[in-house]
């Protein structure tokens, strides 16, 4: 009960001073050598890194509507990692105003 006790008292003192374990895990790097086009197929977006560093990419568009609505964005729902193409295309009525590349570091 004595060593219960002393470690909780231990544990409360170190986390009033701000004392932290290891890291659960380090951090990782962001996509590089990243390209993003309109796809040659028509009607969507194209995008692709050559090296992940650990993060992921994923494919956006942004369509016009042919009834003269508000633009649609739209986004690949996949995260990909190095080498692999994303790809989103238009929903029907709608075509390729803009696209981009959205990353994320993990």
């Amino acid at each position: 009960m004595k060593k219960r006790y002393t470690a909780l008292l231990a544990g409360a003192a170190m986390a009033l001073l701000g004392l932290q374990g290891p890291a659960a895990a380090a951090p990782t790097g962001w996509p590089t050598g990243c390209t993003n086009h309109k796809s040659p197929i028509g009607g969507g977006w194209s995008a692709t890194c050559s090296h992940s560093n650990g993060g992921h990419h994923k494919a956006a568009v942004i369509c016009t509507r042919d009834d003269g609505g508000p633009d649609v964005t739209v986004h690949a729902v996949k995260w990909k990692d190095r080498g692999a193409s994303s790809f989103i295309a238009c929903p029907p009525l709608t075509s390729v105003k803009s696209g981009g590349i959205i990353t994320r570091s993990y």
